[in-house]
């Protein structure tokens, strides 16, 4: 078993701001989201003093609203980008290894119909390649489906013309809950981590960057950071930061906005996570298994409005689903199929590709002023990689500017994440469903050792001291109550949207979006962290507005 983490809560919060506020940092990561919080774990294990800022809460722009895959990225092998699907192929290992509750092996099915834009016979050469580019390493070797396997195995897909598919492994996560583990990893590591904490301007000492000037979110109170080097690691917000450095400074990104739905799996249900093709555009798409739900999407397409106002429009959602009806004409899915829908922004790197779908996932490194770097670009699967080469450029940065170093090489590479200590993760499944069995269902342990790995334990704590944390969150899903007191003591769960969205999905399983259930989430957050009855009210405001944006697709 693990050792107990070391409080990750509100109160820590607090007094990590104490300490932004009087010590000379290292490095000071701007952006809470999977690449931010990496970097800031690498940094910290290096021997750097690090802090971290997040203008809201963890993984709540672009790392939260992924396709939920950690994948070696097959299209890419289209576009010729044999870099990229190698280094995505690694780094699928590690996150396979390192977080074995939270990663999980993922069969894919590719069917192939007679008019596809991509034929069996290269789907094949495809697959043969992508194995190649894991190292013959990946979970298990891909292999050819008949026509009538494919339809036994999958009976959802569309049988006219059906050919034949390709059956092949990636792999599937909880975007939001790896990227809040990395962050606990980060604190654990040692570095000052605080979300709702927005940088307001940048500190300067001639044309040197030496920090940044921080809006505290909850207080309105304004502070300085001050660092050796500042790492820009905020995804779709990444051009804001660079014209704080350089009013000057060239638009690096070209965003682009990806909306998923979710329906339930007894309306469409599979085996495996199955792809499909646009009849409009010929764009690769999929359908995912996501617990009791199904996953369909996801759009591309280009953005250039504000980033913290994005949403899914009712072109998003008649696109996926005239992709969904044409794949999977037995499931005759329609809008009143759809649970929930959202939308994010991929920061993409600038280019003159057509289309977003055409634009590259690969990332770049840029240093536009002393002090200051910038990552842009690259996909989930690669956090670790890219946090990595972002550390090792700041590490000379710091070795050649101010002496430090050479620190440690990065350690994140064989280093196991909070409650990934888990040798077998299907015997530990099954182990800890026999084991209780007494108090809860299996479908609720399954849940909690998904979600917290060998920290689930610490969750049922919660529960065994007071008997009001011990039945279902939500009727038909398998969170606890406990995991509100949870999320606030060692989550650093700070409002009622981060508990219903991302420290769990209620927002997205519900057909009311969990607007039933927030007075009663409000009421036990209010009593951890002390909120007054204006408060509770202010918070159940802020997540019906939240609710609000989620609907917007529906007119």
């Amino acid at each position: 078993m693990s050792l107990p983490m070391p409080a990750f809560s509100a109160q820590t919060r607090q007094e990590n701001l104490d300490r932004m506020r009087s010590t000379q940092f290292d490095i000071l990561v701007i952006g809470g989201g999977v690449t931010g919080v990496s970097i800031a774990r690498d940094a910290a294990l290096r021997g750097y003093n690090t802090a971290l800022v997040e203008r809201a809460d963890f993984a709540s722009g672009t790392s939260s609203k992924s396709s939920k895959l950690v994948h070696g990225g097959v299209r890419y092998l289209e576009s010729f980008e044999f870099g990229l699907v190698f280094e995505a192929s690694r780094e699928r290992r590690y996150a396979l290894r390192s977080s074995p509750h939270l990663v999980r092996p993922l069969p894919f099915v590719f069917p192939v119909h007679e008019n596809d834009p991509r034929p069996l016979w290269q789907i094949t050469i495809g697959m043969w390649l992508y194995d190649a580019m894991a190292t013959f390493r990946n979970i298990e070797r891909h292999h050819i489906l008949s026509r009538g396997r494919a339809l036994r195995e999958e009976p959802v897909i569309g049988p006219e013309g059906l050919t034949g598919a390709a059956h092949y492994y990636d792999a599937a996560t909880d975007d939001a809950r790896l990227t809040l583990t990395i962050a606990q990893d980060a604190h654990q590591a040692g570095a000052v981590v605080v979300n709702y904490a927005q940088v307001v301007g940048l500190l300067r000492e001639g044309e040197t960057v030496v920090g940044a000037q921080v809006r505290d979110q909850v207080t309105g109170d304004e502070f300085e950071v001050r660092a050796r080097v500042v790492a820009n690691a905020t995804g779709p917000w990444t051009d804001y930061l660079l014209k704080m450095a350089d009013l000057d400074a060239a638009r690096r990104l070209r965003p682009t906005k990806g909306v998923h739905v979710i329906v339930s799996r007894e309306r469409i249900w599979s085996r495996a996570a199955i792809t499909m093709n646009s009849p409009r555009d010929g764009r690769l798409m999929f359908l995912i298994p996501w617990g009791q739900f199904s996953l369909l999407g996801t759009t591309d397409t280009d953005y250039d409005g504000d980033p913290a106002d994005v949403w899914a429009d009712a072109g998003d959602i008649a696109y996926i689903l005239e992709a969904a009806r044409h794949a999977f004409p037995v499931a005759h899915l329609n809008e009143a199929d759809i649970i929930s829908a959202y939308a994010g922004l991929r920061p993409l790197i600038g280019s003159d590709a057509p289309t977003g779908y055409k634009v590259s996932r690969e990332h770049q490194i840029l240093n536009t002023a002393p002090g200051f770097f910038t990552i842009a670009g690259g996909k989930l699967t690669t956090f670790r990689s890219m946090a990595e080469e972002m550390v090792d450029e700041m590490a000379r940065y710091l070795g050649r500017e101010h002496g430090l170093g050479p620190a440690h090489p990065s350690q994140t590479d064989n280093r196991i994440l909070p409650g990934g200590d888990i040798p077998d993760w299907y015997t530990y499944q099954v182990e800890k469903v026999v084991e209780l069995s007494d108090r809860l269902s299996p479908e609720t342990v399954t849940h909690l050792i998904s979600t917290y790995g060998t920290g689930y334990a610490q969750v049922l704590a919660h529960a065994r001291g007071d008997e009001r944390l011990t039945p279902p969150l939500v009727p038909g899903l398998p969170y606890l109550k406990a995991e509100v007191a949870h999320a606030v003591r060692h989550e650093m769960a700070l409002t009622l949207e981060d508990t219903l969205t991302r420290r769990t999905h209620v927002l997205d399983q519900v057909r009311d979006n969990g607007l039933d259930v927030a007075p009663e989430v409000a009421a036990l957050m209010g009593a951890e962290l002390g909120w007054s009855e204006e408060e509770r009210a202010r918070q159940i405001e802020g997540y019906r507005r939240i609710v609000e944006q989620t609907r917007r697709w529906r007119g």
